[in-house]
């Protein structure tokens, strides 16, 4: 079997992304298996990945069958989503017993998790309704569905970095394993920007296919500007490293920032702080100063209604 460099990295890709997804299993039996906990995210994302490498694999053996190429292209610009998904998962969990009942942060995350889901469905239908075209109006349905799924999560990206400003500018009243976390998702925000440029450069490059006689066929290369971007372009560095390594930085970064972060620990802060803080009538006095927090009274009260009690969100 003779591969190409892109086959090469999907072999590498499928290598690298196993061990993601078993901690990323991990990772959601001890935090919650809840989509807003943001930790399943990372075990959907290795899944796609794993998923789209072989597919681009069996793609190289059989070059003519479009179907491997369509479902390779469909897992490569849905990716993106799960990546984003996590990412306001892990600002939900760090607003946690803080700035969780502030509208701004309920209303903006809600938002950016909502249009996430969207782009990913967007990118679905899309790879989808290329597969299925027939005519090159069907062909450019689905190739603009491709790029409204794009700019939207190009979007949610920019609502993801004001929100990560607005929690780091009020990380006072943020937990301290959850401020670790916060840190993280600092960290990983640059290396989500490469992606996310990567992802829309992409939508917008050339097709790779075109329809000949009422079936889909694949095309030669472009010379477009944006066709090194393409799924299907030979310039395999600009993929490397702006898809597939700067997607994995930063899986690898929340990955072991799940890791090292015992958030289960700020909830014996919490609940302690929040005992000595209230009289023998139930109401809340000065709320733990000696953590620097300045936790609102209504939040202990929230915590212990979640079906996983203080850790994390279930």
């Amino acid at each position: 079997m003779h591969l190409d460099a892109r086959g090469i990295i999907s072999i590498v890709v499928i290598v690298i992304y196993v061990p993601i997804l078993v901690a990323g299993i991990f990772l959601s039996v001890r935090n919650g298996f809840a989509r807003k906990a943001g930790w399943i995210s990372l075990v959907v994302l290795s899944i796609i990945r794993i998923i789209g490498a072989v597919t681009h694999i069996l793609s190289e053996e059989n070059p003519t069958n479009v179907t491997d190429r369509i479902i390779y292209g469909i897992m490569e610009s849905a990716g993106t989503s799960p990546l984003l998904i996590a990412t306001v998962g892990f600002l939900r969990t760090t607003t946690q017993f803080g700035l969780d009942g502030t509208t701004l942060v309920i209303k903006g995350l809600r938002l950016a998790g909502l249009a996430s889901l969207v782009g990913l469905i967007l990118a679905i239908i899309g790879g989808s309704e290329i597969g299925n075209a027939t005519t090159q109006s069907a062909l450019n349905t689905g190739t603009n569905l491709r790029h409204s799924g794009a700019i939207i999560f190009a979007v949610v990206y920019g609502v993801t970095v004001l929100l990560t400003a607005y929690c780091w500018a009020n990380k006072s009243v943020i937990l301290k394993y959850r401020q670790r976390l916060l840190t993280g998702i600092i960290i990983t925000l640059p290396f989500i920007f490469v992606r996310v440029l990567y992802g829309v450069l992409s939508s917008f490059a050339p097709s790779p296919f075109a329809i000949v006689d009422g079936q889909l066929v694949p095309t030669a290369p472009s010379n477009s500007g944006l066709a090194k971007f393409s799924s299907t372009s030979s310039e395999w560095a600009i993929y490397l490293i702006m898809s597939v390594l700067a997607e994995y930085i930063s899986v690898f970064i929340y990955t072991v920032f799940g890791i090292i972060t015992p958030l289960s620990k700020d909830a014996v802060d919490y609940e302690n702080a929040m005992a000595r803080s209230t009289n023998s009538s139930g109401q809340t006095l000065n709320p733990a100063p000696q953590y620097g927090y300045q936790y609102p009274p209504q939040a202990k009260a929230y915590a212990t209604q979640q079906p996983g009690g203080y850790d994390g969100y279930r």
